[in-house]
């Protein structure tokens, strides 16, 4: 007997994504959190913690290299897009665990190296993922659908990332990545087991890899050429700063770390943190589909400078270390629950510029092209961070988020590509 496919359903496909997405976030979390707070703890200076983020965003920012993989091996036999996914997250899981054997400070060039080749699996599931959330969800699905996809990231960025250094603190660090690892293999057995990919129902015929590839890239033209403005402004926003960023990424960590926190209250913080933003996405995705999204996605980013400030002007005032507690927690939570809401919808956006017939492809292109925004955005706060201290990093949050604002208007979806005239018969 057949297991029922979840995505078959409105629901099943909102739960589906999220749980999918709750497996990108784990080692998300685990890595860019956890082990940023860790080696913070065993003393390695900020900015080596920045060229360690900054290169574990590597993969995500150049999958667009090889997203067209997906869209051209199928693997219809083997499940489909299924069989990447099933694939990535084996890989994931083997790759985490060998950091088990590593030092994080004396082996540190060889950690950087495989927690590399980790995210290139994380951004290869990762792209397997969206092109099926490209041709599974509805147009009027697209802001709950991703709203679910980033709560559940956000939620796994809790397990990955709090829930990690909770455990490390009670059990030691290879306790924490047992937990990890067992947390992932539970999402792959899922996977698995209630999960198929429609689309290993149609048939394509003999078709040739030669023709395949001529299909594949004339799509691909469609899509970025001949679908309007939307997709080319898309690419120019996607580059953009994402809001204010200090307070969801390494900055973060650091932060807290130099703020004086024990572990127990840094994961607490983290929790918060990332619950707040599992709930923003989730009730930005609501509201977008009701209200539009790039009304939500503009008064999201705007918003996330309201912390951001607030936070700077605390520090430029009186120091980090003297901060009150509840004023930092207050910003850290509040501008983790405003970014949620502006982060899921903002992919929405792209999901509309998405040509379907190469969705891996384009829609990877955008996110990658974000993830490099993630990219040079943590190694120019590192710096920046080392050499003037965190007030002057949030501030210039602040000024560098308008340059998205003044993107945001101008966005539209993907227009259809304007069919041959037919010419009548004389």
């Amino acid at each position: 007997m057949t297991a029922k496919n979840l995505l078959d359903s409105k629901r099943g496909r909102f739960l589906t994504f999220g749980l999918m997405y709750i497996s990108e976030g784990i080692p998300y979390g685990f890595t860019s959190a956890a082990m940023v707070a860790f080696m913070r703890v065993e003393g390695v200076s900020l900015d080596l913690i920045g060229v360690f983020v900054a290169a574990l965003f590597l993969p995500w920012g150049f999958k667009w290299a090889w997203a067209p993989l997906v869209d051209i091996f199928r693997f219809n036999r083997f499940g489909g897009r299924k069989a990447w996914i099933v694939f990535c997250t084996s890989m994931i899981v083997i790759t985490l665990s060998t950091t088990a054997i590593l030092d994080l400070v004396d082996d540190f060039e060889f950690l950087v190296a495989l927690i590399v080749l980790n995210n290139f699996f994380c951004a290869t599931q990762d792209v397997a993922i969206d092109s099926l959330a490209v041709s599974v969800l509805r147009e009027d699905e697209r802001g709950r659908g991703n709203g679910f996809m980033f709560g559940g990231q956000y939620a796994g960025i809790a397990m990955g990332g709090a829930g990690a250094i909770f455990v490390s603190g009670l059990f030691g660090f290879d306790a924490a990545l047992l937990y990890i690892c067992g947390l992932m293999i539970l999402n792959l057995l899922f996977i698995v087991f209630f999960v198929r990919d429609p689309d290993v129902d149609k048939v394509y015929g003999s078709t040739s890899l030669t023709e395949t590839l001529k299909t594949f890239g004339r799509e691909l033209k469609i899509g970025f050429m001949d679908s309007g403005s939307g997709p080319k402004l898309g690419l120019l926003f996607a580059i953009a700063p994402i809001g204010t960023m200090a307070l969801a990424y390494a900055t973060l960590s650091t932060i807290q770390v130099d703020y004086g926190l024990t572990e127990n209250q840094i994961a607490t913080f983290s929790a918060s943190n990332t619950i707040a933003a599992a709930i923003g996405c989730i009730v930005g995705g609501l509201i977008a589909d009701r209200f539009g999204l790039k009304r939500v996605v503009f008064l999201g980013y705007a918003a996330t400078a309201i912390p951001t400030l607030v936070l700077a002007s605390y520090i430029s005032a009186m120091g980090l270390q003297q901060v009150p507690y509840a004023v930092l927690y207050a910003c850290i939570v509040g501008h983790g629950l405003l970014f949620g809401g502006a982060f899921g919808v903002r992919a929405a956006v792209f999901m509309g510029m998405t040509n379907p017939a190469v969705g891996a492809t384009m829609f990877t292109g955008f996110m990658a092209i974000s993830n490099i925004t993630i990219s040079y955005t943590n190694y120019w706060q590192g710096l920046v961070a080392e050499s003037y201290g965190y007030a002057t990093v949030l501030f210039a949050e602040g000024a560098l988020m308008l340059i998205s604002l003044a993107i945001i208007p101008f966005l539209r979806n993907r227009e259809a590509a304007p069919k041959p005239a037919v010419v009548p018969a004389t």
